[in-house]
């Protein structure tokens, strides 16, 4: 029995990343979250949180994506950046990525270092530097060309927190070092898609049901760079439907997907396991 009403429940804004990278193979960043967290608390996750009310402001270079399947929440062009910004800014404060370019509007500065990245990430996450002073201060400006959205889940009805999510992809760069956050984020391996749907257990390994999904759709990918030539070449999202019997998600063309049904998750999905 809950302690809330469902119904009442607001949904929030949120942006994920799945940073992939060779390694020799394709694989996934996988961050597991501390167990005491309310939402998702011990699971395998992609980097990702819910937009700030900063993040609005926030100018990025590259092309933002302005239509999305499914209830329109996003009402305009910022809002649309917002769901960027969020998914930049928390990929570097728990993954360590910093996704930005030198601002052209500034005067050329030298490159951050890693070391001086990770000094402001952990100015970041204790809460002493914002996102924007950080960008301000070093002329940096967050890349939308190295984010792909690819896919747009709601969190089912029942749950105590509900968010709108929109996932990016993007690759991992080659001079920079990913990390967890040792707060919300205790633990992070590099992980194939094989690897991690045969170590997948919900008392081992547990993974939220669109992470998984999402997961799977990689498994017919031998590189990074295959997925994101795939993603170039796909522009349709396709709506996720359930096998009321066994849970599976399904996308058009699966078996069972005629028979499914769509009110149990709310998903609509870009990347597709597509042949590479």
């Amino acid at each position: 029995m809950t302690d809330f009403d469902p119904e009442m429940v607001p949904i929030r804004a949120a942006a994920t990343v799945l940073l992939i990278a060779d390694r020799p193979e394709l694989k996934i960043l996988m961050m597991r979250r501390h167990a005491k967290t309310l939402f998702a608390g011990g699971m395998w996750v992609f980097p990702g949180g819910a937009v700030d009310p900063d993040d609005v402001t926030v100018p990025v270079s590259g092309q933002v994506e302005l239509d999305y399947p499914g209830p329109i929440t996003a009402r305009s062009p910022e809002d649309h950046r917002a769901y960027y910004v969020a998914a930049i800014r928390e990929c570097f404060e728990e993954a360590g990525i910093l996704l930005t370019l030198p601002d052209p509007s500034g005067p050329a500065s030298p490159p951050l270092t890693l070391a001086q990245q990770a000094d402001l990430r952990d100015q970041l996450n204790a809460g002493t530097l914002s996102f924007n002073r950080l960008l301000s201060e070093h002329e940096l400006i967050p890349n939308a060309a190295l984010i792909k959205p690819v896919a747009r889940w709601i969190t089912p009805l029942g749950s105590p927190k509900r968010f709108d999510a929109r996932f990016f992809l993007a690759k991992h760069p080659e001079d920079q070092d990913a990390s967890h956050d040792q707060g919300e984020l205790v633990d992070s391996e590099w992980l194939s898609p094989k690897e991690i749907l045969s170590r997948f257990d919900p008392g081992s390994m547990a993974i939220m049901t669109p992470t998984l999904r999402m997961i799977q759709n990689l498994q017919a990918f031998d590189s990074a760079d295959a997925v994101l030539a795939a993603m170039d070449q796909t522009e349709d999202y396709h709506q996720v439907l359930v096998d009321p019997d066994t849970g599976a998600l399904l996308l058009p063309g699966e078996n069972g997907y005629d028979a499914a049904v769509d009110h149990i998750e709310t998903g609509w999905v870009r990347l597709r396991a597509l042949r590479n």
